[in-house]
């Protein structure tokens, strides 16, 4: 495999000498779903913010959060709907710099806050999804098990040897996977970082 082959899979594949994972029997009960989308940030932050659109449709909650790891820069405040400033006003009382963007409360962690995630995860009962755009490690991993499912987007053009190895990477959590693409319709993609896409969820 070469040297190109090594760095990109970094993303996508842990390390090794990780801690083991908890089991998702060992997650408290919930009801809001939890999602996970794993990727390039160019191409997983509007996936997942629209995945984060689609389960706030389906489970008709009054918004749904975004989390995006690492952020290169605070995400900014946009039009967004009262449900989702309110979202972005509670995470901001627990010291946590969220904004309303659309029907999205939009939280931006910077490369050393990924703790940060649970702290938000355990603050809100409506839909959140994460995107991990950053390499994975044992910090990243132990989100996996908890979440109802995992989206890793992948290139059109990506080389199948990669694929192949992001998905026996991810197949030991027993987490439903979906593989898929960026967005690629006209302005899914604008829509979605605005706040406002809708991504039909498959589980």
């Amino acid at each position: 495999m070469s040297g190109l082959l090594d760095r990109a899979a970094s993303v996508f594949v842990e390390p090794r000498h990780r801690a083991e994972a908890p089991s998702r029997a060992e997650a408290p009960p919930r009801f809001a779903s939890r999602a996970l989308v794993l990727g390039a940030a160019a191409d997983a932050v509007p996936v997942a913010a629209a995945l984060a659109g689609g389960l706030r449709e389906r489970e008709r909650a009054a918004g749904a959060v975004l989390i995006v790891w690492p952020a290169a820069e605070p995400p900014r405040q946009a039009l967004g709907t009262p449900a989702a400033a309110r979202l972005a006003a509670g995470l901001q009382l627990r010291g946590l710099e969220a904004v309303a963007r659309g029907r999205l409360a939009w939280l931006g962690l910077g490369s050393a806050d990924l703790a940060l995630a649970r702290r938000a995860l355990a603050a809100v009962e409506v839909p959140v999804v994460v995107a991990i755009t950053g390499p994975r490690s044992a910090a990243t991993d132990e989100l996996l098990p908890e979440q109802d499912q995992i989206v890793l987007v992948v290139p059109t053009d990506e080389d199948q040897r990669l694929t192949d190895l992001a998905r026996s990477g991810l197949a030991e959590y027993n987490v439903p996977l979906m593989i898929r693409g960026p967005l690629t319709a006209p302005g899914a993609r604008t829509s979605a970082l605005a706040g406002w896409g809708r991504l039909r969820s498959p589980a």
